[in-house]
């Protein structure tokens, strides 16, 4: 299931490398694409139209029309993307970004991650985050040029809400006729032999394995600690796309005190698609 994606842009690289990303997946998987691009009040001239998805949408602005201008040579070599339909809003971006989204039945949000040093991802205060925070709708993150995947990462605790994560990820690689790799992350219990505890799964796992049953795609189990762990295994199976369960609301906060999935979000190597929950 994958009919419409929206991509928020800038003029950075990476939103264009996110735009790249949108129209790729779009290509394979027949969808249609909507770029949107925000701009702060104040920013811009009056308003001179409204369009679906926000009160503040308005028919274009510099920042959209140098978009668009770069988008032409893009489609020019690559005559099977589609042409995406533009728009720009006006307002707070996380909460325009995820606004229209919602609001025009997107069932991808695609964002640009830009490059971070260690010290700056230990805030997590940006608008990747605030989007993903906000967003109903999965949203995939992309630090670098990302084709479209063979196989996407899927990451699984145990939880009553692991299935919402499967299913919004399989409906997603399905579209994209990618297959599933699955992979949960045990506590290693420091008073147990390693043999022990390789061979003896805890309930939770065994209860995920139940979840699973007949779904077609076997279950990893690693050990440790669970962010290390997971990134572990992107490095090992090199994979493409990491799909995490994310816990929507709240505020900003520290990434090494926050959740797993903000600390992968921000860590992984990878596109990372969030799951809202």
């Amino acid at each position: 299931m994958l009919h419409h994606i929206v991509v928020a842009a800038d003029e950075t690289a990476a939103s264009r490398e996110a735009i790249r990303t949108a129209l790729r997946w779009a290509t394979r998987a027949g969808a249609r694409v909507t770029v949107i691009s925000v701009s702060e009040p104040g920013t811009v001239p009056a308003l001179t139209g409204a369009g679906a998805g926000s009160a503040h949408v308005q028919p274009s602005s510099p920042a959209l029309d140098s978009m668009q201008r770069w988008l032409l040579p893009e489609l020019a070599r690559e005559p099977a993307w589609p042409a995406p339909e533009t728009v720009m809003a006006v307002g707070i971006p996380n909460i325009e970004i995820a606004r229209f989204a919602d609001e025009a039945s997107a069932d991808l949000l695609v964002i640009g991650r830009k490059q971070r040093s260690p010290a700056a991802r230990l805030l997590v205060g940006d608008t990747a985050d605030a989007v993903a925070r906000r967003s109903r709708v999965p949203c995939l993150f992309v630090p670098k040029p990302t084709e479209v995947p063979t196989s996407m990462l899927v990451a699984l605790d145990g939880g009553p809400r692991g299935p919402t994560v499967l299913a919004a990820t399989r409906g997603i690689a399905e579209a994209l006729t990618a297959r599933l790799e699955l992979v949960t992350v045990e506590p290693a219990a420091a008073d147990e032999p390693p043999e022990l505890t390789r061979s003896l799964p805890t309930a939770r796992t065994a209860n995920l394995r139940h979840m699973l049953n007949g779904e077609g795609a076997a279950l990893l189990v690693r050990r440790g600690d669970v962010v290390a762990e997971i990134l572990g295994e992107v490095h090992a199976t090199e994979a493409k796309v990491l799909a995490v369960g994310y816990h929507r609301g709240g505020p900003p906060a520290v990434v090494d005190v926050g959740s797993v999935a903000r600390r992968l979000t921000h860590s992984a190597p990878c596109a990372v698609l969030t799951i809202p929950l």
